[in-house]
C-alpha cells in the first residue's frame, strides 16, 4: 500500500489540528476554578506547545512537497 506524502501530511495536520482542539478544551476546563493546573492539565498544555511548534513546520512541508510535486521532481532536494 503507498501512501501518497501531501495526502499523509495533510492528514497528520488534520488530525494534530483536532488534537490541539481537543487538548485546549482540556486545559481550559478548570483554569478559572484552580490556581495551578493538574498533572493532566499541565501535560495537555506541553502538548499543545509541541502541537504549536510542529504544525507551521508541516504546513511548510506540504507546501514545499506538493510544489515539487507539481514541477515533476519526486524529491525537493535530489538532483535530476
Amino acid at each position: 500500500m503507498t501512501v501518497q506524502p501531501v495526502l499523509l501530511i495533510q492528514e497528520s495536520i488534520d488530525r494534530l489540528e483536532q488534537l490541539s482542539d481537543f487538548l485546549s478544551g482540556e486545559v481550559h476546563s478548570t483554569a478559572g476554578v484552580r490556581a495551578s493546573l493538574l498533572p493532566e492539565q499541565r501535560i495537555s498544555k506541553e502538548t499543545l506547545l509541541t502541537i504549536s511548534v510542529l504544525l507551521p513546520k508541516l504546513h511548510q512541508i506540504r507546501s514545499a512537497h506538493a510544489q515539487s510535486v507539481s514541477a515533476g521532481r519526486q524529491c525537493p532536494y535530489c538532483e535530476d
